[in-house]
């Protein structure tokens, strides 16, 4: 069953990685806006590694599925962040409707993909 948890939250972290992803392509600015469910049980951390949530924005193109108490992380080509452009981001179970946007970090000039959810 745990596996099966764990596939599905792969499954719509992907969804959302992916679409980060094309609007890191596309630059500052682009966003776009669906829904994913993350399943009971299940989390992730995005723009994070494991127990490591103060290393923001060294991980910031990394993301961290938590399943039954197992954390897995995995590489991503977006950098992303919370919409105060100032850590990661979180999603926990059920369903969200998630605005991802595009935009420079006046310091570092490092382009993120800003997330913001509305859970339903």
């Amino acid at each position: 069953m745990e596996e099966v948890r764990e596939q599905e939250t792969l499954d719509e972290a992907s969804k959302l990685t992916a679409a980060a992803e094309q609007l890191s392509i596309r630059g500052e600015g682009s966003e776009i806006a669906f829904e994913i469910r993350i399943p009971h049980g299940a989390s992730v951390d995005f723009g994070t590694l494991p127990g490591r949530k103060g290393n923001w924005p060294e991980d910031a193109d990394n993301y961290c599925i938590t399943v039954g108490g197992k954390s897995t992380f995995y590489p991503a080509v977006a950098s992303f962040s919370n919409q105060e452009i100032n850590g990661p981001f979180s999603l926990g179970p059920g369903r969200h409707r998630v605005l991802l946007s595009t935009k420079i970090e006046p310091e570092s000039g490092r382009l993120f993909v800003l997330i913001s959810d509305k859970e339903l």
